[in-house]
């Protein structure tokens, strides 16, 4: 997870990237600066990989989001900035495909998911999904 927030971290885009922990589901007004990245392990399916570890295969989400006041008129000139979302959508998965580490291998983009929210945060959930070995089971205790 650090080595994720590193990685983010890097994206000059964001202004916030850290772990997910309720910022855009649970405050009225987010305690985030956007737009933002929140990453949090949504699932992790375990097999015996021996009597002394196991392997995990995992999928890590990344929450990006952001809140702009937005000019809806067809009469407003277009803004450069329309479709940034999706120029930050690409440099967060830039950012992640195919980082690893010594207890992790490559992160792999496997899914994008639009959030549909009934406040003004736009938001856009990434699936990453990657493979570990634990072997915390094989130490003497």
């Amino acid at each position: 997870m650090k080595a994720v927030k590193e990685a983010l971290q890097q994206v000059p885009e964001l202004r916030y990237a850290g772990e997910d922990w309720g910022q855009l589901d649970y405050f009225r007004q987010s305690p985030v600066k956007f737009p933002c990245a929140l990453v949090d392990v949504e699932t992790v399916d375990y097999s015996d990989g021996g009597a002394r570890y196991q392997q995990g295969i995992g999928s890590l989400t990344v929450r990006v989001a952001d809140s702009r006041m937005f000019n809806g008129s067809f009469q407003a000139p277009p803004l450069d900035t329309e479709f940034a979302a999706f120029d930050l959508l690409q440099s967060v998965y830039k950012a992640l495909q195919g980082l690893s580490g010594e207890t992790f291998s490559p992160l792999t983009r496997t899914k994008l998911v639009r959030a549909r929210r009934d406040d003004s945060i736009r938001e856009f959930r990434l699936s990453f999904d990657f493979a570990f070995t634990d072997p915390d089971a094989g130490r003497r205790r």
